[in-house]
């Protein structure tokens, strides 16, 4: 039976069969050289010598090299993209490609069909090529490479400031290092002066004191010698020598009674250098001077796509009901700690956990001390977590993909939202309505209660801080179906609603402009644009929403999850 396609097009056999190839790369060198092989990435011929040369280039090593009993037979005088109007199969070299196979999204000749796609119902590219070219999915196409262009502009501008980042940290941590061993350095020789100053100091005072009781011993012994002189002379009368001895017995006392207390004199301090100890274990220690511990990582934002041009498809749900949980879980509130990553609120269990959308599993699980409903991501492997009912945020611990509990601030009654912004918090109350900026110590820095004279909060369940230049605060109100735009010192800039969006809940800012809100009664998830200020539903009851509550999304899996009123599972949606 015939293959088609498998007939020869006319244009190879323009040239002879049996006609001598030659070596292209040396034919551009003047040179002429039966070709040995032939390079299938770089559709040339090429002489042994060249071959091998090509095989050791690094830019080259991995091209397709095919060896002389399989290289086309045949001179192209010039590239292949010009001699058919297709390429070469790649697993035939001598065949062009006829066919598209829908099924697996392969590109072959006839051979590939009928030993690989026989049951399969193929294209013949002659017969769909020009509909093709004419057609949506052909126009679509430059968008969609325009997108990752600039997908992978934003990946090249990020990878260009890690890399300042990291040769900036080196010198930061250079300097940090040899200031440190500069004050030891200068420490350990003002200790040395010190007590060289004082092995000195006891040198010099017992050196004085044995001086001066040398000096004292030889006095007393020049004034016996005097006594013994005067005794034994010849020239003087009785009388006289009466006299003399008189006075050198009482002037012997005397020397007797000094030379005994000389006795005490006659010492001198004896001491010895000992080593310190802490200083001797830290010249035992391999890590004397400190240690180079991993701090975290540098990391910056992915690209986030147009949203309003992406098509979702509905993934697995992904189960986060735990052997510990008592109830349905309400997943109120989410947010992205790492790619694939998400830390979850579960109010009517009381709890938090973290869920791998990668491996879809609950990871880690901790119990709260109260019901809790928002919760956003901290520099640290942190994360914060308001607790309306105990009127308090309880900070998280995320270190190894393990949760515990951190310090608690205490605030106001009727917490609800939270959000992070440049080492400060952003805490939304339903209780008299209103939003504090605060430390991360629970300083309240401003309050926004009255915007331009009027109360703008009726229900403030949730806020995020968008990404955009300069940052926005976006507050969905529940009761007012609204979506409020602040500046981040409390000045009302834009009002958003729309029809289709009954009961905002979470809002969540996915990257510059962009903002998703869940529509907790018309049972949808909206996209918000900062550049149009419109809204688009791009998830709703079709999709198996029913009244979501929170939602966010992972630019590096392009993953958005869904967590709903008294659901024990995520909804999750890839963007294609």
């Amino acid at each position: 039976m015939e293959v088609p396609g498998k007939k020869r097009d006319p244009d190879l056999d323009k040239g002879s069969t049996d006609a001598t190839v030659y070596c292209q790369p040396c034919g551009e060198g003047g040179k002429r050289a039966v070709a040995q092989g032939f390079c299938q990435t770089c559709e040339e011929y090429m002489c042994a010598p060249c071959v091998e040369y090509h095989k050791r280039l690094k830019m080259s090593r991995n091209h397709i090299l095919l060896s002389k009993d399989r290289m086309p037979s045949f001179y192209p005088t010039t590239k292949k993209s010009a001699i058919a109007e297709t390429d070469y199969c790649n697993h035939h070299p001598k065949e062009m490609i006829k066919f598209y196979c829908p099924t697996h999204g392969d590109l072959g000749c006839g051979d590939c069909v009928v030993l690989d796609h026989r049951s399969c119902k193929v294209d013949y590219i002659a017969d769909v090529a020009k509909e093709f070219v004419i057609g949506n999915e052909f126009r679509e196409l430059e968008p969609s490479i325009k997108q990752a262009e600039d997908l992978l502009s934003g990946l090249v501008s990020n990878v260009k400031e890690i890399f300042g980042e990291v040769e900036n940290q080196s010198k930061v941590e250079i300097d940090k290092l040899r200031k440190f061993r500069a004050e030891i350095n200068t420490y350990l020789d003002r200790r040395e002066k010190e007590l060289l100053d004082n092995i000195e100091k006891v040198k010099t005072e017992d050196e004085n004191a044995l001086t001066a009781l040398k000096t004292d011993c030889e006095l007393m012994k020049t004034r016996l010698e005097a006594i013994k002189t005067e005794l034994t002379s010849g020239d003087v009368s009785v009388n006289q020598r009466y006299v003399t001895a008189r006075r050198g017995m009482k002037e012997l006392r005397g020397i007797n009674d000094n030379m005994e207390k000389m006795t005490d004199r006659m010492n001198a301090r004896k001491y010895q250098f000992t080593k310190d100890a802490d200083t001797e274990r830290l010249l035992g220690s391999k890590m004397g001077l400190g240690t180079l511990d991993v701090a975290g990582e540098f990391r910056k934002n992915i690209p986030v796509p147009d949203l309003s041009t992406v098509t979702w498809k509905n993934e697995a749900d992904i189960n986060v009901r735990t052997p510990q949980d008592q109830g349905t879980c309400v997943i109120t509130a989410l947010t992205l700690l790492s790619p694939g990553l998400f830390l979850l609120t579960d109010h009517d269990n009381s709890c938090a956990k973290l869920v791998d959308a990668t491996t879809r599993t609950v990871t880690s699980r901790l119990e709260l001390p109260g019901v809790p409903w928002d919760v956003c991501a901290l520099p640290g492997d942190q994360a914060a977590v308001t607790l309306p009912v105990k009127s308090m945020i309880e900070l998280l611990s995320t270190k190894e993909g393990q949760l515990s509990r951190g310090k608690e601030i205490k605030v106001s009654s009727g917490c609800h939202g939270i959000a992070y912004n440049n080492n400060r918090l952003y805490v939304s109350y339903i209780s008299n309505p209103h939003i504090e900026v605060m430390t991360l110590d629970g300083h309240i820095i401003s309050t926004f209660q009255t915007v331009d004279g009027r109360q703008p909060f009726k229900l403030p369940y949730y806020l995020t801080v968008s990404a955009s230049t300069p940052p926005t605060l976006y507050v969905s109100d529940s009761t007012a179906q609204t979506v409020l735009q602040l500046s981040l010192d409390g000045k009302l800039l834009r009002e958003y609603s729309d029809k289709k969006l009954k009961y905002p809940k979470s809002v969540m800012a996915v990257g510059p402009g962009q903002l998703l809100v869940c529509g907790n009664r018309s049972d949808n998830v909206m996209l918000l644009t900062e550049r149009d200020g419109k809204m688009k539903e791009i998830l709703g009851r079709k999709d198996g929403l029913t009244y979501p509550y929170s939602v966010s999304f992972c630019p590096h899996t392009r993953t958005l999850v869904v967590g709903m009123n008294g659901n024990d599972s995520l909804k999750v949606f890839s963007a294609n």
